[in-house]
């Protein structure tokens, strides 16, 4: 069976949490808006779970929005923008996920000014950020952890800097992040963040595909699509109780799981790897690894990899331009386009085996040195 190393892009289901989800299917199938004693049966588990899950991150349920995932979260915010009567200004950085960044058309036509951010090796600097903002600005978009290299922002701080701007100006400017990458893998304090709006997705934390959540201060958000007002109104269609609960489960199995092991490998590999490593040595999620193996194209050695037995990325899996998989972001952090063309990611699990890491680097040096002979 291949060795997989692409959990960045998508992790196993746990045995708990598909248990779970087979479960829910099996015995509470029933419609959670419907009237009768299954419908309310599953309504209760419905909610069960949506307070499980805010009290583990430490808010209050009514933050809680359950979607199919960080793509539709943040659609649903960036999309609330186009209801504004007086458009003005937006700034993203350029590191973003394709579904942030494919919004600054859509923005533009609607008459926003949408100010792109570079973030040298990976981090948005609080003086770039203070810089750009003015008494135009209406909304800050800067991720958590990036999901090509693993940088972590510092978004504390950077919240701290528009909140001033807010003091500054006396209006509200919205602040939201992808944080998709990072439940489950770094410290995540979302009341201390102070931020309005967090997007998260199950299947980076073997939960199954599909299905994610919300996390909303603003009642207010608009509605990306129109129904039978579940999910206060915020996301029409019928709830995948079944998904919920497992997501839950997957949840408490794994936020609080340590580290250790991951932070192991990760200090193997970058001790012993021949190519360049791409991703920054600090403030970085342990479960991501970008290196080069400049000047050969990334799908090459790629495939490679995947006719040994060993499953890795040449970029983003959410994008499907191949050729420009991770390869945008990584200019926008002031890596050579060279550089850039030959990255190769390799992404963690907290049950990733230390010997099948062994195992990739040294074919992964093997490989390259036969290249650049």
């Amino acid at each position: 069976m291949a060795k997989y190393f692409d959990n960045a892009a998508t992790t196993i289901i746990s045995k708990k949490a598909l248990e779970a989800y087979n479960n829910i299917s099996l015995n509470y199938f029933a419609n959670p808006s419907a009237n009768h004693s299954l419908g309310q049966e599953c309504k209760s588990v419905l909610e069960e779970n949506r307070l499980i899950i805010a009290n583990l991150l430490k808010v209050t349920p009514n933050t809680i929005y359950f979607t199919s995932g960080g793509t539709e979260s943040n659609s649903i915010i960036l999309s609330s923008l186009l209801w504004s009567k007086s458009p003005g200004e937006i700034i993203i950085g350029k590191t973003e996920h394709s579904s942030i960044l494919n919004f600054e058309r859509i923005l533009s036509e609607k008459g926003y000014k949408v100010i792109t951010l570079n973030a040298p090796n990976g981090f948005i600097s609080k003086e770039l950020l203070k810089k750009k903002l003015t008494n135009k600005t209406r909304m800050v978009v800067i991720q958590t952890v990036n999901n090509v290299t693993g940088s972590i922002n510092d978004i504390e701080n950077l919240v701290k800097v528009v909140r001033d701007k807010e003091k500054e100006i006396g209006r509200k400017i919205y602040f939201h992040t992808d944080a998709v990458q990072a439940l489950t893998k770094i410290d995540l304090d979302l009341n201390k963040f102070d931020i309005d709006s967090a997007s998260f997705s199950a299947h980076k934390f073997h939960g199954p595909r599909g299905i994610g959540f919300l996390y909303s201060k603003n009642p207010n958000v608009q509605p990306l699509s129109r129904g039978g007002g579940q999910e206060r109104g915020l996301r029409a269609g019928t709830e995948n109780l079944a998904a919920i609960v497992a997501m839950r489960v997957a949840l408490e199995e794994y936020l609080f799981f340590k580290n250790d092991n991951v932070i192991e490998i990760n200090k193997y590999v970058r001790e012993n790897l021949k190519p360049q490593i791409i991703s920054p040595n600090s403030n970085v999620s342990p479960f991501i690894i970008n290196f080069s193996v400049s000047p050969f194209p990334s799908e090459v050695f790629t495939r490679m990899l995947n006719d040994e037995g060993f499953i890795v990325s040449s970029g983003s899996a959410c994008s499907n331009n191949v050729k420009n998989k991770g390869e945008n972001v990584l200019i926008a952090m002031n890596i050579k386009p060279n550089v850039a063309k030959s990255s190769v990611r390799i992404s963690f699990n907290k049950n990733t085996d230390i010997n099948d890491a062994i195992s990739l680097v040294k074919k992964i040096n093997s490989l390259y040195d036969t290249l650049i002979r």
